[in-house]
């Protein structure tokens, strides 16, 4: 029996399609779970799993939130909460989602899972922290954990962050800095969702990201063309880009893609080596700026829709 946790989510559908024909729970929010509970309330997790008859077997936790706000509260308060009441039905494998941005901003290209974990906001830290909660627990009662780190993931109900790109982009809110030619990792969420069925009695620690990272601007102009038809967004030079942020700071869309902090963040490459997680999954990524971009002829196109 597996459970999975954020169900509803992005991720989570995928997760479905890959289990079908397993017994599979959900735990999640919407009435339909057949566990409904907030992972970031404290009532009700000391009983929840008490009705079964034996634990699951695996545990997938993809429920977790990008937004700065919640992150604290969701992916380390909530995996906590997840995680008492397991206590109750310990399973033999857990898989626990976690995200690129435990990396630091500066790690550069190519970032193996080596790599030291430097986290630069929120939601990174949240996700560090809730890896090593997850580890020590795993350790502690001989449960086989997996961690995977998928890079931007992109999939049919995207949110967050990229879903604010999409909008800024298509409205014609969206204004590159001149120059920035970063480059960043990306990944299907159909490919991390198959990933984790391949690996998750295997056990270990691993990037998701697809061989082929691109400029931070032809992911924006992509999605674009997801929609129907490529933009080219607007360049302004980096003073240029200052001065209008000072202006019109407290205009959402421009506080939004121009606040220094998010142009300094913007402006650095992060890329992730995916190849250990192809490798043991037995999995070719597909090549995701095309799938965006829906030119990818071997991708099922009707599994994404970024609006």
């Amino acid at each position: 029996m597996i459970l999975i946790t954020g169900a509803g989510g992005m991720l989570g559908q995928y997760l479905l399609d890959e289990f079908k024909g397993e017994k599979v729970m959900t735990l999640g929010l919407r009435k339909e779970s057949d566990f409904v509970a907030d992972l970031t309330k404290e009532e009700g997790w000391d009983t929840l799993f008490n009705s079964l008859s034996e634990p699951f077997t695996t545990v997938v936790h993809a429920a977790g939130s990008e937004e700065e706000e919640n992150a604290m509260a969701l992916n380390l308060e909530g995996t906590s909460r997840l995680l008492r009441a397991l206590e109750s039905k310990v399973p033999e494998n857990l898989v626990f989602i976690s995200s690129y941005r435990v990396y630091s901003r500066d790690a550069g290209e190519n970032v193996s899972e080596e790599a030291n974990t430097w986290a630069s906001d929120n939601v990174g830290r949240s996700k560090a922290r809730a890896e090593e909660l997850v580890r020590d627990w795993c350790v502690k009662r001989d449960v086989n954990l997996s961690i995977i780190r998928p890079a931007r993931m992109f999939g049919n109900g995207v949110k967050g962050e990229t879903l604010s790109l999409f909008n800024d982009a298509l409205r014609g809110k969206y204004i590159h800095v001149r120059g920035n030619d970063a480059r960043v990792s990306l990944v299907c969420a159909l490919d991390v969702a198959k990933a984790v069925k391949a690996v998750h009695t295997l056990g270990g620690l691993y990037n998701a990201a697809d061989p082929n990272p691109v400029r931070f601007i032809d992911m924006v102009e992509a999605l674009t063309a997801n929609a129907g038809g490529k933009k080219r967004m607007t360049h302004l030079p980096a003073p240029w880009a200052e001065w209008l942020w000072r202006l019109g700071r407290w205009i959402p869309s421009i506080n939004r893609n121009l606040h220094p902090s998010v142009v300094e963040a913007r402006m650095k490459s992060l890329t992730l080596d995916g190849s250990l997680l192809a490798q043991k999954a037995g999995i070719n990524y597909h090549d995701t700026i095309s799938v965006i971009e829906r030119s990818d002829p071997s991708y099922p196109y009707k599994e994404i829709q970024l609006k």
